[in-house]
C-alpha cells in the first residue's frame, strides 16, 4: 500500500477528532470544569489506546511503522492542542451556541453524548483555523450516527446549520 500523507493526516484528524469527542462526554459526566484541558487530554490519551486503533482501522487507516509511537500514528497533535485550547477558552460561548440553536432543549436536557458531539463540531465551527465548516458539520453528523439516537443526526445537522449561518 502506498502511503498517502494526505490520507494519513485525514484518519489522524478521524481518530483525534473521534477520541476529543469522548474525552468531552467523560469530562462533563464526571462534572469536571473545563481548564486543563490539554494536560487532562494528554492522560486520557493514554487509556484509549486500543480504541483509537479501533477507529484508525475502521478508517482504513495506513499499516503502523513499528517504530511510531501510537500517538504520532494514530493522532493529529496539532488538531487536539487547537481544541483543546478552543474548548478551555471558549466553553461558554460553544454552550450558548448550542443553547441557542437547540430549539427547546439545552445542554442540560440534550443527551450528553450529543452536547460532547456538538462542543466539538461548534469549537471546529467557531474557533478552529483547520476544519473546514462543512466538514466539521459532516464529521458531526457521521458521529451522531454512531453514537446517538436514531434521528439525533438530524437536529445536529440543524443547529450546526444554524451556527454555520450566523
Amino acid at each position: 500500500m502506498k502511503n498517502n500523507p494526505t490520507k494519513d493526516l485525514l484518519t489522524r484528524r478521524i481518530v483525534s477528532r473521534e477520541v476529543f469527542m469522548k474525552y468531552m462526554y467523560q469530562k462533563a459526566l464526571m462534572g469536571e470544569d473545563w481548564t486543563n484541558i490539554y494536560e487532562d487530554l494528554n492522560n486520557f490519551l493514554d487509556l484509549v489506546e486500543e480504541d483509537a486503533m479501533e477507529i484508525h482501522n475502521a478508517n482504513e487507516g495506513k499499516e503502523l511503522d513499528t517504530l511510531e509511537t501510537y500517538r504520532d500514528a494514530l493522532f493529529d497533535s496539532a488538531y487536539l492542542m487547537d481544541m483543546s485550547s478552543a474548548i478551555e477558552e471558549h466553553i461558554t460561548e460553544i454552550d450558548e451556541y448550542i443553547n441557542k440553536y437547540a430549539r427547546n432543549w439545552t445542554i442540560e436536557t440534550l443527551p450528553a453524548v450529543d452536547v460532547a458531539i456538538l462542543r466539538v463540531a461548534v469549537a471546529e465551527i467557531k474557533y478552529s483555523f483547520i476544519v473546514p465548516n462543512g466538514v466539521a458539520c459532516d464529521q458531526a453528523v457521521t458521529l451522531a450516527k454512531k453514537y446517538c439516537d436514531d434521528n439525533a443526526y438530524k437536529y445536529i445537522n440543524g443547529i450546526l446549520g444554524s451556527v454555520i449561518g450566523k
